[in-house]
């Protein structure tokens, strides 16, 4: 038999057990991911495993990482899903991200309600107007971003020349003039004047614009 002093040396030199975490990053490189990639599988299979660990984790109040709606988003597009993607965004199964939403806008092409839909998130979220703006301008959907700009409040300090750039680029001379005239205006309300300051890099806009309609037309004052 072991002596007192023996048995309690033994005790302590006995592993401590330690708690292993899995971590949403480890499911998603070392199960989620391959699994989404394994042949012979059904995607309704799979498509059912993804939504059960996010349910899992909105249950346990786990902030779902946006990769893996991600996930779930690339094997609905997969599989040409674009009702179950639409009805799962419309019902805000997946969480609103900046991330989700260019990940929409990257499939317009394949699917172009993605377009809508991504402008519908970046509103929600509410400190995505930027990325908005942006959105719209890169669509050429000039108007449609200064109305935007305008209705959060943000067109006293948007870039003037940014929306002109635009303007410009779409080749339509009267979306230019509209586009002119409403910063022009803007210009008037906050300095009295319809002139461009200089920090606003806008000289060579006022330039085409002269070309286009005249010099008599730059300082006459339009409302928009």
């Amino acid at each position: 038999m072991e002596s007192g002093p023996s048995r309690g040396s033994a005790a302590q030199k006995r592993p401590v057990r330690t708690q292993a975490v899995i971590d949403q990053s480890d499911m998603y490189t070392h199960v989620l991911s391959s699994f989404t990639e394994r042949k012979g599988v059904s995607h309704k299979f799979i498509i059912a495993v993804l939504m059960e660990y996010i349910r899992s984790l909105n249950q346990f109040q786990i902030t779902v990482q946006h990769y893996l709606y991600e996930l779930v988003i690339k094997t609905l597009v997969q599989h040409n899903l674009f009702y179950m993607l639409h009805q799962f965004l419309q019902y805000h199964v997946l969480s609103d991200s900046k991330p989700l939403a260019c990940l929409l806008l990257s499939l317009e092409s394949t699917y172009p309600p993605a377009h809508q839909l991504s402008l519908d998130m970046l509103k929600r979220l509410s400190t995505a107007n930027d990325e908005i703006v942006e959105v719209l301008l890169s669509k050429q959907q000039v108007l449609g971003a200064l109305r935007f700009i305008r209705s959060v409040g943000g067109h006293d300090n948007v870039s003037s020349r940014k929306f002109l750039d635009a303007a410009r680029q779409t080749g339509d001379q009267m979306l230019f003039y509209t586009v002119f005239r409403s910063f022009q205006q803007r210009n008037q309300r906050l300095r009295g004047s319809p002139s461009f300051n200089p920090g606003e890099h806008c000289e060579e806009h006022v330039v085409h614009f002269k070309q286009l309609f005249g010099d008599h037309a730059l300082m006459k004052a339009s409302t928009v």
